[in-house]
């Protein structure tokens, strides 16, 4: 068990994680993005004497107070009893002081050489962190595997752009400060993992929602893509993304108004306002999810990423790449008005005609017990990372066991690119040919064709959608 690390910086001393493995909670991987570095791209540390014990996981990003009126009963997005779990804090503590990472590793030596999966949060890029339950690393870590989950600037303060910004730097370029941060956060992982155990050439990068969406940003960017190993896409893109990223112009825009809302009249002015206050005002004008986000800024982002991915002009990485069955794969009205089943088959279509790595596509379709949400967005998340116990859900041994083979696949993927073992139910690349995606069920993990439990619907809307694409 590696206790005590010497990194590029200095040196960091862990704790035993719950399942008894090393983790280094709240490392910090730049400068605090406060005062005059409110709105800049992410600094680099300096190096510190002593060693820095990393007991303590790192604040969220101020983001929409969920908490506020929290005082004895605290409830999850359901409205039910947020289940506590030893060691995890809940509400977490917002700060603007919030690049950190967490580090979860198996490794018994520096030369273990495991393959790293580097996680990143959903929310829109609005809210959440990186340190809650439903991330936890253990299980990655039974299955040798290190888990690295971050955290980084939402809303406004991780994506606010406004020409003035443009003028501090050489690039021309504002926003996107969250998506740097996420950068950097790689980079630190790249430099340093190998003194936790790691194997900085098989780094895999996967989120779910907008974490998916960064995922493949940090494939898309030059400023990152050497440092990703494979990426894995959940809930997050298809041929049309969820997410699409605005022009830098659009942004700008949006923060020129946002500034005369706040009664600024220049940056200076903007930097010495109190977070809370621009909290509030982003929440005020633009509500939970309607705020600021990714630009094409022709600097970190050069094009939209699906694009990108879309026309083989990435570096070629295996991907694994899915949605839930109520995001498309059965005749309810998909969520968020876009069938992203549809799109994810079409993109992988297109891929399959021309890119050499495999795609993994998959559908996860166990309708959650306790009550009639059905199979929602996110519901997958505690099942990749088996961290079930983290809910109020009445789960069955059947849904652990779903949750064990899940994580073994997404570990297995880390490892080597190819998500099957002995023990588990093969899960074959998709291809035009046999245009397959696995399904996740507790009664059944099984390639399967979601095309006809819809109708024949993903197939007319995928090739629309790619008809569409090609004008």
């Amino acid at each position: 068990m590696i206790e005590l690390v010497k990194c590029k910086y200095g040196y960091l001393k862990g704790v035993k994680s719950n399942a008894g493995f090393s983790l280094f909670r709240g490392v910090p991987y730049a400068k605090a993005p406060i005062g005059e570095l409110r709105w800049k791209a992410p600094q680099e540390l300096e190096p510190w004497n002593g060693i820095k014990v990393c007991d303590t996981y790192g604040p969220a990003c101020v983001q929409y107070d969920r908490w506020a009126n929290c005082i004895d009963d605290i409830t999850d997005d359901s409205n039910h009893p947020y289940i506590m779990v030893d060691n995890y804090p809940y509400p977490p503590k917002m700060s603007e002081d919030c690049l950190y990472l967490n580090i979860y590793t198996p490794a018994e030596s520096e030369n273990d050489c495991l393959p790293v999966c580097f996680y990143i949060h959903g929310g829109g890029l609005q809210q959440w962190y990186g340190s809650d339950y439903e991330y936890c690393g253990d299980e990655f870590c039974k299955n040798g595997c290190i888990v690295v989950n971050i955290t980084y600037r939402l809303n406004v303060f991780g994506y606010f752009a406004h020409p003035e910004l443009d003028k501090e730097n050489e690039f021309n370029s504002s926003g996107n400060y969250g998506l740097l941060d996420q950068i950097h956060a790689l980079k630190w992982v790249y430099e340093n993992i190998e003194y936790f155990g790691g194997d900085k050439n098989r780094i895999m990068c996967f989120g779910q929602s907008a974490g998916g969406g960064s995922s493949l940003a940090l494939l898309a960017s030059k400023l990152s893509s050497n440092y990703v190993g494979r990426v894995s896409l959940q809930s997050a893109i298809g041929l049309n993304n969820l997410m699409k990223e605005k022009t830098k112009q659009q942004i700008e825009e949006k923060g020129i108004q946002f500034m005369k809302e706040c009664g600024c009249e220049n940056i200076t002015q903007m930097r010495q306002l109190d977070a809370n206050f621009l909290r509030d005002k982003n929440d005020e004008l633009f509500g939970m999810f309607g705020g600021f986000g990714m630009n094409i800024d022709g600097y970190v982002l050069e094009d939209e990423p699906t694009r990108l991915l879309a026309e083989n002009k990435l570096k070629d990485v295996e991907i694994i790449i899915g949605c839930t069955a109520d995001e498309g794969a059965n005749n309810k009205k998909p969520m968020f008005g876009v069938n992203l089943c549809a799109n994810i088959v079409a993109l992988c279509k297109k891929l399959s005609e021309s890119k050499h790595k495999p795609i993994y596509s998959y559908v996860f379709t166990r309708e959650q017990p306790g009550d009639d949400v059905g199979v929602p967005h996110s519901c997958d998340n505690r099942y990749q990372f088996n961290s079930l116990a983290g809910c109020w859900r009445p789960y069955t041994d059947k849904d652990y066991e779903l949750a064990r083979n899940m994580n073994k696949y997404w570990a297995n993927f880390a490892r080597n690119g190819n998500p099957n073992d002995e023990g588990l139910s093969e899960w074959s690349p998709f291809t035009s040919k046999e245009p397959l995606q696995m399904k996740f069920d507790i009664d059944e993990c099984e390639m399967h064709d979601f095309n006809a439990d819809t109708n024949g619907n993903i197939e007319k809307l995928s090739t629309k959608l790619l008809e569409e694409y090609g004008r």
